[in-house]
């Protein structure tokens, strides 16, 4: 059995599972993370660990914007095309092509609160959606839109799947727990309904 039958062999619940895969994540220094020598360092931490499958770090946070000091600002969010994350796509196609007929290839995947948290800070995106969640859900649309632009280039890239994070429902990271229901969750839901539809292993992390 090999790395790719092992792991994707989790999913099949008719049989006893005689093998237990592991994977070991770290971010690399910032010399190796995007393009070939992002490549080259996943590839050696690969085949040093002898793991079961390929975890592709996210390094490409969107942009800073300090247009943003009102909640109605959000609506100014900026659209990205796919050039901006070309260095991780780079990345994202070159270990797909080395290493993905032993082993499955699943790229790490930030939420679109996470990556809101980048554009603002998480701080005023949180103080943003407690004075207006409507006029903040505006910018997490494009936001996610954003964000499924690099979702879409990996899946014809030809991953197996994401790591997806989420955050926002943690003790005390929101004043009102209905905010993550608002402004958080059906954004969550959206990303995560596209890669289930498109990819055979995806991983929530929480």
């Amino acid at each position: 059995m090999n790395k790719r039958d092992a792991v994707l062999a989790v999913l099949d619940s008719s049989k006893p599972q005689e093998y237990i895969p592991a994977a070991f994540f770290l971010h690399f220094p910032p010399e190796y993370h995007l393009g070939q020598a992002a490549v080259q360092k996943h590839l050696e931490f690969f085949r040093y660990t002898d793991m079961d499958f390929v975890k592709i770090q996210y390094e490409r946070k969107f942009p800073y914007d300090d247009r943003i000091r009102e909640p109605s600002d959000w609506a100014k969010v900026q659209p990205l095309k796919a050039d901006f994350f070309e260095p991780m796509l780079q990345a994202v196609e070159g270990l797909v092509r080395e290493a993905g007929k032993e082993a499955l290839v699943v790229v790490t995947l930030y939420s679109p609160f996470m990556c809101a948290g980048h554009i603002a800070g998480n701080e005023r995106l949180i103080q943003h959606m407690a004075e207006d969640p409507d006029a903040v859900n505006r910018g997490m649309e494009i936001v996610t839109e954003n964000l499924m632009t690099f979702v879409h280039n990996c899946i014809a890239a030809g991953v197996d799947g994401f790591y997806h994070s989420t955050q926002g429902y943690e003790q005390g990271r929101l004043p009102d727990a209905e905010l993550f229901h608002r402004c958080v969750k059906p954004w969550d839901l959206y990303v995560m309904g596209e890669i289930n539809a498109q990819c055979p292993f995806n991983i929530l992390h929480i």
